[in-house]
């Protein structure tokens, strides 16, 4: 705080300095040059011409009042000193008087002027000054703008460049006049020149994108623009324009027209057609290409698709699910429905969209992509008559297969019977006693309904067999399946002296499947073992059958004779359908054993055995639930 005081009252001293310095200065040389034309005896009219040079001089350094103030004590001098009677301020002589005030009036009206002339000159000065301010700023603002900025004369020629070329490494003397067109992309500059002398000829303002070349060679895109400034009578004096570079807008949009006509490529070569619906789910864009699909397009636009479905009355359900998911503006996919195209042929189409909105969450409709799927339902319709066929053909073959095990059937129902009758004799004669014996009668009534109930498992068997229905899979013990096939087939295994070598797995995963058709292939795999070994009369006639576990848990079931065996050609053609080895077959068995199979996600394959016979196995996945359970 200090030393700020001391030097606030040092600038008061010397501001009070600055302004008594003159007057001192006046004052004292006021005081020499009296002296001196007193000492050499000047006349009054000499005097009077050194105060006058005096005071113009000392008015050139200092104000006005200083000047003023200096006439006055000059005059007061010449009348003192120089006007006769001397030292006296009365002047006799009335040429004296004249001359004296002469001075005081000449004085004033010369340091009036020079106080003018020095005004003026000091304006003009702060004038130049400031103009010259206003150009630095003025530059250091164009300099500053994040563009390039030029200006040309009238003739088009150009004679000014701000500071931002040089951030490209071309400088005014590489543009001046028409060089600029030097650093233009060869393959425009022809063009881009032809715009600009144009626009100067006509004086219409300037807007191009051109290629500039910058002092690394590499070319860049920029917008140029430019614009006339006309005088009064509106001549084009001079020409201002700006150069922005977009190279990376160019690239972007270079990016963006690109991945559009990939996408329009895309759309344009696949087989699928695009569409656009409104808030009433009436079409308002198609796809051009759907016309090469059959379909009329011009007849789509303006309508929902439902107006033109052949199916809405046929499958109303899906329809109103459909609709109620438009209507609750949820995407969808893979509608499947019937059509009719151009010339009255059904057609189907798939169709997914989801829905767009506005900025404001606004409903705007459903965009998406439909494919003519007629081939696919097509196929899924043959598909599905082929598996009737074949449900009526395996249906076929199991009567075929009951009707060849007639006997075995009759035996396997004549027992249970046999059995009941007997039991039934033996209860009326222990009834028929004094005595009736009704423990025994007990004994044999319940014999009579375990024959009884053993009769009915043989023809439920039989009729499940026989029954034409779907497949309704289920998880199953595939060891239940084999026994129960056994004991239908028993009497034939008897009947063809054939000795079975039953092994099967104590502890097996169920597999999902349907009952009765593994039934068949089980069935179809033993007898074709018995009659392989029809021929057989040098040895024993021998049927393996086992089950087991492998390791990937899968459910294998091998069956294994003796007989002639397999050669090696018939081996790929056995599960072929109408290939037989029988002189009597038709070849439908194992193929409709590998239908069945496959159908499980199995799979089932023949091998002749190393020594005598062959091998038949299938293998089926474990039921997952049954993998995954806990153990208990």
């Amino acid at each position: 705080m200090g030393n700020a005081a001391l030097q606030i009252r040092h600038n008061q001293i010397t501001g009070h300095l600055r302004r008594v310095a003159p007057f001192l200065l006046g004052g004292v040389a006021l005081v020499l040059l009296t002296w001196m034309c007193f000492a050499f005896q000047f006349n009054l009219a000499t005097t009077c011409f050194v105060y006058l040079i005096a005071i113009v001089l000392l008015s050139l350094v200092g104000d006005f009042t200083l000047s003023f103030v200096l006439s006055i004590i000059a005059f007061a001098c010449l009348a003192y000193f120089f006007a006769s009677p001397i030292f006296d301020f009365r002047v006799q002589e009335s040429a004296d008087l004249v001359l004296a005030i002469a001075f005081l009036l000449t004085s004033f009206i010369v340091t009036s002027l020079v106080r003018t002339s020095r005004q003026q000159t000091e304006a003009a000065l702060q004038a130049e000054a400031n103009s010259k301010e206003a150009g630095k700023e003025l530059r250091l603002a164009v300099d500053t703008i994040p563009a390039l900025i030029w200006t040309a004369s009238a003739d088009g020629s150009l004679d000014f460049v701000n500071q931002r070329w040089e951030d490209l490494g071309l400088s005014l003397a590489d543009l001046r006049g028409s060089e600029w067109a030097n650093v233009i992309h060869p393959d425009e500059r022809n063009r881009v020149t032809d715009k600009w002398l144009k626009a100067v000829e006509t004086g219409t303002p300037y807007e191009n994108i051109e290629r500039v070349r910058r002092a690394d060679g590499e070319y860049r895109w920029f917008l140029s623009r430019a614009r006339p400034l006309c005088d009064q009578s509106g001549k084009i004096i001079k020409w201002y324009g700006a150069d922005s570079e977009i190279e990376e807008q160019r690239r972007a949009e270079d990016a963006l027209r690109e991945s559009e006509q990939r996408f329009r490529d895309y759309a344009e070569t696949a087989s699928d057609w695009l569409w656009e619906t409104g808030p009433d789910h009436q079409f308002t864009r198609i796809s051009d290409h759907v016309d090469k699909t059959g379909l009329a397009r011009p007849n789509r636009i303006g309508f929902p698709r439902w107006r033109y479905a052949t199916d809405v009355e046929s499958e109303p359900e899906k329809w109103r699910l459909h609709r109620a998911m438009l209507d609750a503006h949820q995407p969808f996919r893979e509608l499947v429905f019937a059509t009719t195209r151009a010339d009255g042929s059904t057609m189907y189409i798939q169709s997914s969209g989801k829905p767009f909105f506005d900025a404001n969450g606004g409903f705007l409709g459903y965009r998406g992509v439909s494919a003519d799927v007629t081939a696919e339902v097509r196929a899924d319709q043959v598909e599905e008559a082929l598996r009737k066929v074949q449900t009526e053909l395996a249906h076929v073959t199991r009567v075929t297969t009951l009707g060849e095990l007639t006997a075995s059937i009759a035996h396997q129902v004549n027992q249970p019977l046999a059995a009941v009758v007997t039991n039934a004799e033996a209860c009326l004669r222990w009834l028929d006693r004094g005595t009736p014996d009704l423990g025994e009668a007990r004994q044999a009534l319940e014999g009579i309904i375990k024959e009884g109930k053993r009769a009915g498992d043989v023809i439920r068997h039989v009729r499940a067999l026989s029954n034409k229905s779907d497949a309704q899979k289920a998880p199953v013990d595939i060891n239940d399946v084999v026994n129960e096939v056994i004991a239908l087939v028993g009497p034939q295994l008897s009947s063809h002296l054939v000795s079975l070598d039953l092994n099967l797995a104590p502890v097996l995963p169920p597999v999902l499947a349907d009952r009765v058709q593994l039934q068949q292939v089980v069935i179809n795999l033993v007898m074709n073992g018995i009659e392989a070994m029809e021929a057989v009369t040098d040895r024993p006639r021998k049927l393996l059958v086992r089950s087991h576990q492998n390791d990937a848990q899968q459910v294998v079931v091998k069956v294994q004779d003796f007989g002639v065996g397999i050669s090696a050609e018939n081996v790929d053609q056995l599960f072929k359908a109408f290939f037989t080895t029988k002189s009597s077959g038709m070849g439908m068995g194992l193929s409709i054993c590998r239908s069945i199979i496959e159908a499980h996600d199995g799979r089932i394959s023949a091998s002749g055995n190393v020594g005598l016979g062959s091998t038949f196995q299938f293998v089926l996945p474990a039921h997952r639930q049954a993998i995954s359970a806990p153990p208990k």
